[in-house]
């Protein structure tokens, strides 16, 4: 048995001390049922829109959430049409990677991935990497599903690219993204 304050020994004492003084804390101790509460958790709703899970992979983006913004704060439409495209063709590929991969779920992710695809990197399904021919070297095998020969491949842990002899299947690629039409204008301008 826990005997600190957070074992069963303080967890009796927290009730004992919450019956004398205020009746309302000893809720809070062993807790609640949301259903007390008027939260219907069979609802096929959001409870509320901030919260997405207890158990979400990534958090809650401010973008995401319904509130009140001033409109001295709401500045995109006036300053989209006037800022310069962004021009990924002149960035090094470190940079493209980087923005490919701290950038899940947005629009500069799908152009960093599109400037990659253009680079000759292709992203390998299965393996979850990127990948491009060596320079110079042939593939040592090839036919119209497959071939083999020496790949780089990007390592996301030791950021840098890995030389691999590999088997790669053409199936297993990801195929080109498809950038929004707004961005096709910004990547025509480029």
């Amino acid at each position: 048995m826990v005997t600190d304050q957070f074992g069963i020994a303080g967890l009796l004492t927290f009730i004992r001390a919450a019956n004398e003084n205020d009746h309302n804390l000893i809720a809070l101790a062993p807790g609640i049922d949301l259903t007390t509460l008027g939260l219907n958790l069979n609802s096929p709703e959001n409870l509320y829109s901030t919260f997405q899970s207890p158990w979400v992979d990534l958090p809650c983006r401010p973008q995401d959430i319904d509130y009140h913004v001033p409109t001295e704060y709401l500045t995109n439409i006036f300053l989209r049409d006037k800022l310069a495209p962004i021009k990924l063709n002149r960035y090094g590929e470190d940079v493209l990677f980087f923005l490919f991969y701290m950038n899940g779920n947005d629009f500069i992710q799908l152009a960093a991935a599109a400037e990659l695809y253009t680079r000759d990197w292709r992203y390998h399904k299965e393996e979850r990497v990127w990948i491009t021919r060596a320079p110079g070297v042939e593939p040592t095998h090839k036919s119209a599903m497959y071939e083999r020969g020496m790949y780089y491949f990007f390592d996301v842990q030791n950021w840098r690219r890995v030389p691999k002899e590999f088997h790669l299947e053409y199936d297993k690629l990801e195929e080109r993204p498809t950038l929004p039409n707004t961005m096709h204008h910004n990547a025509s301008q480029q």
